[in-house]
């Protein structure tokens, strides 16, 4: 076991070295990022029509399962203590 330990911490700083990138490697730049086209406000406004519409189809469905749970007899909401301890 002692005669392999020199080997493996000799395999494991290879390994831990190699993240250095190679010498063709060039630092990105602010000119590498896409440049923006449109009108941020007509993409703002698309965006949060789509997310509102999401917003109220989740609680419509919340509150239809509510609803169906409610009349099935599934679930007792607790609106008033019960009328016995039994």
């Amino acid at each position: 076991m002692l005669a392999s330990r020199p080997i493996i911490s000799r395999l494991m700083q290879r390994t831990v070295r190699r993240y250095h990138a190679g010498g063709d490697f060039k630092p990105p730049t602010m000119d590498e990022l896409p440049v923006p086209q449109g009108s941020w406000q007509a993409q703002y406004d698309a965006n949060q029509r789509r997310y509102n519409s999401i917003l109220l189809l989740g609680i419509a469905f919340s509150v239809g399962s509510i609803i169906v749970a409610k009349a099935s007899g599934l679930v007792y909401l607790n609106y008033s203590p019960p009328k016995s301890l039994d």
